[in-house]
């Protein structure tokens, strides 16, 4: 199996493409999924798991 330049140009692409979605939908509910976690258990855990995700 031969990657031909025109195959590992297709691959880059796809690569960054997935990438700048994922880079994306993360800052885009970054801070929701911070305000769920905040609302949703009281106490000292929220802050444990805030601070596995920053």
């Amino acid at each position: 199996m031969e990657l031909t330049i025109e195959q590992l140009i297709k691959i880059t692409i796809g690569v960054l493409v997935v990438a700048v979605v994922v880079i994306g939908l993360f800052l885009f509910f970054k801070n929701y999924v911070i305000d769920f976690f905040q609302n949703i258990i009281p106490g000292g855990k929220a802050e444990l798991i805030l601070s596995l995700t920053k």
